[in-house]
C-alpha cells in the first residue's frame, strides 16, 4: 500500500510562493523542483519523518501556475461589473457623483442559517462585502447604488443577505467587494492546502462572524463522503489568533 505523501508546512509553502514570484515558469523545471525537494527533505524539522518528493513540489508549482493563469480568464462577471461602474464614473461631469445600480436580487434572506446552507439555497448570490461595522464578510443581496469619490475611488451601497435596510453600508468597491467564498463538500476537503487563504467562521460570547484567515496545519483523517472529520488549524488575519476548526467552518476563496 502506498503511504500518503507528507503535507507541506506553512514555511515551505511561503518559500515556494516566494520562489514562484521570483522565477515564474522557471520554477516548474525538474531541476528546480528537485532542488526544492532535497532542501525541504534535509531540513532539521523533517528528521525522522517522510521526505518531500520532487513530484510533490512539481505538482505544487504546476497548480500555482495554473491558478495564476486562470485569473486572467475567470471571474468575468465580477470584472464586467467593476468595469461598468468605472465606465459610468469616467463619463461623469463631476468629480463626485452617484447613481443607481441594478440589484442582484430583491429577496431578503434569514441570517440564522450557516453559510453552507444559505449558499445551497441561494446560488444566485455572487459577491460578498466587508462590513466596516464588525470587520466581517457577508453575502451581498443587492447593490443599491454607487458613488464616485473626489479621489476617483468607487463606493457601492450594499444590502447584506438576511438583513434589512437599516444595515445597508457604503463599501469601497476595490477593497471591500469580492466574489463569494465557497463552502466545500466533505469529499472536497483535499482541495484545502497549507497556506491557503480561507473565509472562516468564528463564534464567541460577543459575535459569530466570517473572517479572513490562513491555513497553518491540516490534520487529515479517513472519512466517507457524508461527513469530513479532518481538522484545520487557522490563523485569523485581523488579530493573528489561532483556532482549530472543521470543514463546516471553512469556505475556500475562488482561485
Amino acid at each position: 500500500m502506498e503511504t500518503e505523501a507528507p503535507e507541506f508546512t506553512l514555511a515551505e509553502v511561503l518559500e515556494m510562493e516566494s520562489l514562484y514570484k521570483e522565477k515564474g515558469e522557471e520554477s516548474l523545471s525538474e531541476k528546480c523542483c528537485q532542488e526544492v525537494a532535497t532542501k525541504f527533505s534535509s531540513s532539521a524539522h523533517r528528521i525522522g519523518k517522510a521526505s518531500i518528493q520532487c513530484k510533490q513540489v512539481e505538482s505544487w508549482f504546476h497548480e500555482k501556475h495554473n491558478r495564476m493563469a486562470a485569473k486572467d480568464t475567470e471571474h468575468t462577471s465580477f470584472k464586467a461589473f467593476v468595469s461598468s461602474l468605472r465606465n459610468k464614473a469616467s463619463g461623469s461631469s463631476s468629480p463626485a457623483t452617484s447613481g443607481q445600480v441594478v440589484p442582484l436580487t430583491d429577496t431578503i434572506r434569514t441570517p440564522y442559517k450557516s453559510k453552507a446552507e444559505r449558499v445551497a439555497e441561494l446560488s444566485d448570490l455572487r459577491y460578498e462585502a466587508l462590513s466596516a461595522k464588525d470587520g466581517a464578510w457577508f453575502d451581498v443581496a443587492s447593490f443599491l447604488n454607487y458613488r464616485v469619490l473626489y479621489s476617483g475611488e468607487i463606493e457601492v451601497r450594499v444590502r447584506f443577505s438576511g438583513f434589512n435596510h437599516d444595515e445597508d453600508e457604503w463599501v469601497n468597491m476595490r477593497r471591500a467587494v469580492r466574489e463569494r467564498s465557497i463552502p466545500l463538500e466533505p469529499s472536497e476537503c483535499d482541495k484545502i492546502k497549507v497556506g491557503d487563504p480561507v473565509l472562516c467562521y468564528r463564534a464567541n460570547a460577543d459575535h459569530a462572524l466570517y473572517s479572513d484567515a490562513h491555513i497553518l496545519e491540516i490534520e487529515r483523517n479517513i472519512h466517507d463522503a457524508e461527513a469530513c472529520s479532518c481538522m484545520f488549524l487557522v490563523r485569523f488575519d485581523y488579530d493573528n489568533t489561532e483556532a482549530k476548526v472543521d470543514l463546516t467552518q471553512v469556505c475556500c476563496r475562488p482561485t
